[in-house]
């Protein structure tokens, strides 16, 4: 990690310095006429598989849509791809493989730390970098780039929305703060949690964090077991499989308070590690049980269903659709052209934007700090929606 850190820095500088002699995005070889070509650099095999092929399945749907209606602006899309192998040192190498292959805008894997080598890459080449899920703030000028955008919410809502609807619906007011601290989202995550928390005047009674690759987490339920007063709820932030790993050990210590948590503890794929589990509720996109509130969604993932034979691995999923939504919009606006800069302009312009996502960027965040998520709860292993919830805050980390 401290290497991938490392090495992020570098590349960020090196942008920096290249934005400095070229305006906001550098040159571009982004056409106006022929076929939209979008190049996938994302995990296809690996932990980021349950995510990232999803979200391109969904996104295939869109373009088969958009080209039945006659492309956008009369450009109908074409794709390629590369996998990372969710190894993030194969992600600007996979972004390199799709530019040599014709890709006028890149499609970076759904995670900041494993797709924002892709979107260097693309900065570099004044190219488009759109990714369907990175949830953090330094996706785009803040970080990245002004080239860079993503549909993802940003991880501080999903924090944030946890933290308001347990203190104002549930009306639990003391939380303890468990922390997977190997992602940026993880660690964003976190922090609209304990921010939003201590603004509406819980008591957070405690905090500690963990590794991804850590085989037990006992010192750190041994310190909740310890307290004087035991928390109300945990807000546990991971990703999967140490996020499977750390609720089985929490059970398994007697540790039976709700367990909230973010969108990483969708779907079914992990539950097996954890048969039975209750008592988890989280924040995530939409509901992929087919009791979503939107009958867009539910069509959506009934005709994933058909195509793949299972329902979806996670909520995710729906960002694959509603990023090409987004990329066919900006088109339009742009009248066809896919150079990097115009389509950023573009982009830019969206407050609200009607897409399967409600969606707005600014020229300070290409990435959406606020939308109506879905509340969710984990019971006997079954999931069900439970409401919807729109934060009324969202926590942004202080940049540098």
């Amino acid at each position: 990690m401290k290497r991938l850190i490392a090495f992020l820095l570098m590349a960020l500088t090196a942008v920096a310095l290249a934005a400095c002699g070229s305006g906001s995005g550098g040159s571009s070889s982004g056409s106006d006429s022929g076929p939209v070509v979008l190049g996938f650099a994302i995990g296809e095999t690996g932990f980021m598989q349950p995510f990232d092929g999803p979200a391109k399945k969904a996104a295939e749907f869109a373009i088969e849509d958009i080209n039945k209606k006659g492309g956008a602006a009369g450009r109908k899309f074409e794709t390629v791809s590369a996998d990372t192998k969710s190894k993030p040192e194969l992600s600007g190498d996979a972004a390199t493989q799709v530019l040599s292959d014709g890709a006028e805008i890149v499609i970076p894997s759904g995670d900041f730390d494993q797709g924002s080598p892709a979107a260097i890459v693309a900065q570099e080449k004044g190219v488009l970098a759109f990714s369907p899920s990175a949830a953090s703030t330094a996706w785009g000028p803040t970080g990245i780039g002004p080239l860079a955008f993503t549909m993802a919410t940003a991880a501080g809502a999903e924090g944030a929305t946890m933290a308001e609807w347990a203190f104002e619906k549930k009306g639990w007011k003391t939380a303890y703060l468990l922390t997977d601290d190997t992602l940026e989202f993880t660690k964003q995550s976190a922090f609209g949690f304990k921010e939003r928390w201590k603004e509406l005047g819980g008591n957070l009674v405690g905090e500690d964090t963990f590794k991804q690759e850590d085989q037990s987490i006992a010192s750190q339920i041994n310190a909740i077991k310890g307290l004087s007063e035991q928390p109300e709820a945990i807000y546990l932030t991971s990703y999967m499989p140490g996020q499977a790993a750390a609720i089985k050990q929490i059970r398994a210590a007697g540790l039976n308070m709700p367990i909230l948590a973010e969108e990483d503890v969708d779907g079914d794929y992990w539950k097996e590690a954890v048969p039975g589990v209750s008592g988890i509720y989280y924040a995530t996109y939409v509901s992929i049980y087919g009791d979503d509130p939107s009958p867009e969604v539910n069509e959506l993932v009934a005709r994933y269903e058909k195509a793949e034979g299972k329902r979806p691995e996670s909520s995710l999923f729906v960002t694959g659709y509603a990023t090409i939504q987004a990329i066919a919009k900006a088109i339009e606006i742009t009248k066809g052209s896919t150079d990097g800069t115009e389509l950023q302009k573009a982009l830019e312009g969206f407050e609200n934007e009607e897409l399967l996502l409600p969606t707005t960027f600014t020229d300070k965040y290409h990435i959406t700090l606020k939308r109506t998520l879905r509340v969710m709860q984990i019971e006997n292993g079954k999931t069900s929606f439970v409401e919807k919830w729109t934060p009324k805050v969202t926590p942004v980390p202080t940049e540098g």
